[in-house]
């Protein structure tokens, strides 16, 4: 059968105790993306977002909750039209609080016979600042996430040799790992102890699990600019 099953998007006011729990069923992967677009109710309000940020907080509370080891990510744009210093500030302020593994963060870019275009439009130099400021800290963000890991063992479905030697793969809560192994792990899922993270990749080694897989060398893993050039190209969640 399917060992993981991933849910897509979901909007704050989806979240329902009978969605939450569907996270009973242990091949529902602990990952959620919920788009947020922005922290400031202002700004969401003339985004036509049908939801507060409170009630995007209270959503995020019932999920961790319920799932552990969530990884919550999400979507954040800066720069909407009309939006000021200190609304972006409380944006930047409530993704610093939700703490989440992933944030992709865009600039506004006008849409032509959209209502937004017709707004007030945010100076580009201080729609570049804000993707810069918003950007670091997603950075901040997913690394504190990771290391949150650090000295655990994850299941990780391996997908494909990153490097001779070195396979790659990912968590069920979509962290990113590198192992070395003599044999071929594509498409098995295995036990991995996290050892420690570099170039934003959790580093990991292989565990035998029930036979499934034979462990083989274990050691200092050759994490070279190839190598993480090649787990950049993956898709994100």
């Amino acid at each position: 059968g399917v060992a993981r099953l991933r849910l897509s998007s979901l909007q704050p006011q989806e979240v329902t105790p009978g969605l939450v729990s569907l996270w009973n069923d242990t091949r529902i992967c602990p990952h959620i993306h919920m788009s947020l677009q922005s922290g400031s109710d202002t700004v969401l309000q003339a985004m036509g977002r049908l939801y507060s940020a409170a009630e995007y907080r209270d959503a995020v509370a019932r999920c961790r909750e319920a799932i552990p080891d969530l990884a919550l990510t999400t979507d954040v744009i800066v720069g909407f039209p009309g939006e000021t210093e200190t609304q972006f500030r409380e944006s930047y302020e409530f993704c610093r609080e939700m703490a989440f593994a992933h944030i992709h963060v865009f600039s506004y870019s006008a849409r032509e016979g959209t209502a937004a275009a017709r707004l007030p439009q945010v100076a580009e130099a201080d729609k570049k600042r804000r993707f810069r400021e918003m950007s670091a800290l997603a950075s901040e963000s997913a690394g504190s996430f990771a290391r949150g890991f650090l000295g655990r063992t994850m299941d990780v479905l391996w997908e494909a040799e990153a490097a001779p030697g070195v396979w790659a793969g990912h968590t069920g809560n979509y962290l990113k790992v590198l192992a070395p192994s003599p044999a071929p792990l594509a498409n098995r899922i295995t036990p991995a102890r996290v050892m420690d993270m570099a170039e934003g990749f959790l580093r990991a080694e292989v565990l035998e699990s029930l036979g499934r897989f034979q462990p083989g060398r274990t050691g200092a893993l050759p994490l070279t600019a190839d190598l993480t050039a090649s787990m950049a190209r993956e898709p994100q969640c």
